[in-house]
């Protein structure tokens, strides 16, 4: 296993399972003990945080675009950011619009018994942006 490639994939996954709307299968990469917090928000628990996903099916869909990653292990234990821009479509009066948020995620992960998964990722939300597509 190469630990230095983990967090890349790891995050990968994650955006798939997101924008696949896959909630159920965050298990395969966060520890029962997952937390995540952000702006308004947070989960103690990898079911929380799966519950609380549902909350993006008010958008018709996502679009999370993976960007700069930084970190380092000590022993089994990964602390780093992943730098993302998440996209979420909606229709507000019958226009298509795209929220976008410039995210730093600050990520904890964990080897136990031989398989790395999430034990933290919270959000730092560094911008927005809410607009109508199509140039209208």
């Amino acid at each position: 296993m190469d630990k230095n490639n983990l967090p890349w994939q790891l995050a990968n996954q994650y955006v798939r399972i997101v924008d696949d709307r896959q909630f159920d299968e965050a298990e395969a990469i966060m520890w029962p003990d997952f937390t995540q917090h952000g702006p308004g928000f947070g989960a103690e628990s990898r079911q929380v945080f799966i519950d609380n996903l549902e909350f993006l099916r008010q958008y018709s869909r996502t679009f999370h675009l993976i960007g700069s990653q930084f970190g380092e292990w000590d022993g089994d234990t990964y602390n780093g950011e992943t730098y993302c821009i998440a996209s979420h479509f909606y229709v507000k009066h019958e226009v298509e619009h795209k929220m976008d948020m410039g995210i730093r995620y600050q990520e904890t992960i964990e080897i136990r018994d031989g398989v790395a998964k999430y034990l933290k990722r919270d959000l730092n939300v560094v911008w927005t942006e809410d607009r109508p597509l199509g140039g209208k």
